[in-house]
């Protein structure tokens, strides 16, 4: 097999390289002209050069291969236009490069998002089957991805899988979280301690991918893919826990969490840097639940989570503490 992974030297996208690599593929990485390859180096891969905007480059990076796991997008901007501008019609431009290309996939996997169905109404997880309804912006571009993607199914083989929140070295979504706990000895908590949330570590992801690529079960259908679903009280359990403190929560005002979304973005315009702290992020928190479940997976794909989330937890911070973040 020769994949091709968009997003590969991202942080989901490097994981899922290696996982490819340890299975024997020959794996060729599509970056951007400005990507930092610094989580891919040294590995033996080929890499090809294209932005998802340029239909003739595309096509040039799409050559000699047969499976396609589309990992790359965009997920900060302040407006929807942006989103949608990469996640759908950056996927159509890529499923159009394989199809004026002429190649005849094994597999064509998007790696869409929880965030694409929408915050859970309910007291049990979401499955595959209900009804999305995003919260606008992200959730929304990765929607429409979905659906165009899922317009070529009667053309090549295709699969959809959907993570929730991840976790694991090589991210920095979660850091701020962990150096706020170290220096205040409590973890910063937006919403009810029962506030609930699924969360899956990258390396179960990025083998949940790499199931979903190559099960013919999976051909034409969608998946979530997660590790666990928890209270925000075990959350700061396990925040805590990796740091030796004890097991505090430092409640923060909604108003306070929005006030500070609101500067988030007012700094974001003049700085023209994306912040991790922002309005959409302050209002996807407030959310009381963000959960699904992945028994199709378990099922389908024989998917099983490895990492408990204390255990991944650690790691992650041992990551940080290696690369001096924290």
């Amino acid at each position: 097999m020769k994949a091709l992974v968009t997003g590969a030297s991202g942080f989901v996208g490097s994981h899922l390289v290696e996982r490819l690599l340890d299975e024997g593929v020959e794996v060729v990485c599509l970056l951007r002209p400005t990507s930092d390859s610094a989580w891919i180096e040294g590995l033996d891969v080929e890499r090809r050069v294209a932005r998802l905007e340029e239909p003739d480059a595309l096509r040039r990076a799409v050559r000699g291969v047969d499976c396609v796991f589309h990992v790359a997008g965009l997920t900060r901007a302040r407006r929807r236009a942006e989103y949608l501008a990469v996640n759908a019609e950056g996927t159509r431009r890529l499923l159009q490069a394989v199809e004026v290309e002429g190649l005849t996939l094994r597999r064509f996997v998007y790696v869409s998002s929880l965030a694409a169905v929408g915050p859970n109404p309910s007291p049990e997880p979401l499955d595959e089957s209900a009804e999305p309804h995003p919260l606008g912006g992200y959730g929304e571009s990765k929607l429409a991805g979905e659906r165009i993607v899922l317009g070529h199914a009667d053309r090549m083989p295709v699969t959809i899988v959907r993570p929730p929140a991840v976790y694991g070295p090589r991210d920095t979504n979660f850091l701020p979280m962990f150096r706020s706990a170290r220096r205040l000895g409590r973890v910063p908590a937006i919403g009810r301690p029962s506030k609930q949330a699924s969360f899956v570590y990258a390396t179960d992801l990025a083998d949940g991918i790499w199931r979903a690529g190559t099960s013919p079960n999976a051909v034409g259908r969608t998946y979530f893919i997660a590790g666990g679903t928890h209270t925000m009280t075990e959350v700061v359990a396990a925040v805590c826990g990796t740091l030796d403190l004890p097991p505090r929560r430092l409640r923060v005002p909604s108003l306070l969490a929005r006030l500070a979304g609101e500067y988030g973005q007012l700094k974001w315009l003049l700085t023209g840097r994306p912040q991790i702290v922002s309005r959409r992020k302050v209002r996807d928190l407030l959310q009381p639940r963000w959960t699904c479940s992945w028994q199709r997976a378990r099922e389908d794909l024989h998917y099983r989570e490895r990492i408990s989330l204390p255990e991944g937890m650690r790691r992650t911070v041992a990551w940080y503490t290696k690369h001096q973040l924290l």
